[in-house]
């Protein structure tokens, strides 16, 4: 038998980007597809696969993969429109877990910009280089999210 103890960890980033909340809303809502990373999938074969956010309680974070398969990232628990959104995930052992995580995205008009904040609480198994490994990983994605915004207002 092994017994571990459970850690409580944090990681948070935030970017400014040149868009106003409704647009960001949209595109980390509606279109999150259309900029998630292929890399960032966990299954699935590309261009047979769909990155979707449902945004009000309960909604799912999730990608769905060609013949029925998929994962389910979290279950959204807030949903402020256009300001927060928060959802709870589950982390199994063969992706760094056992651990849930606690995921909130707040979003700040600033002139004419807006300031995208994202912060990660984990609670289970969670180790340094695992925390490392999501810092980069949220960082990307809101490059990932900031170059799609920005390129759509740019049109």
């Amino acid at each position: 038998m092994t017994i571990k103890t459970a850690e409580i960890a944090r990681v948070a980033t935030s970017t400014v980007i040149d868009a106003g909340p409704e647009a960001i809303w949209s595109a980390l809502t509606e279109e999150i597809g259309n900029w998630w990373p292929s890399d960032f999938y966990a299954g699935g074969v590309d261009g047979q696969r769909q990155f979707f956010l449902e945004a009000h309680p309960g909604g799912r974070m999730y990608e769905q993969w060609a013949g029925g398969g998929g994962v389910l990232w979290g279950t959204v628990v807030c949903v402020d429109p256009g300001v927060r959104l928060q959802v709870l995930g589950s982390l199994f052992p063969n992706w760094g877990g056992p651990s849930e995580w606690f995921g909130t995205w707040e979003l700040q008009p600033e002139a004419g910009r807006t300031q995208l904040a994202f912060s990660e609480e984990s609670v289970g198994s969670v180790s340094a280089s695992g925390l490392t490994e999501k810092e980069k990983g949220w960082v990307f994605l809101f490059d990932a999210l900031k170059a799609y915004v920005e390129e759509k207002s740019g049109d």
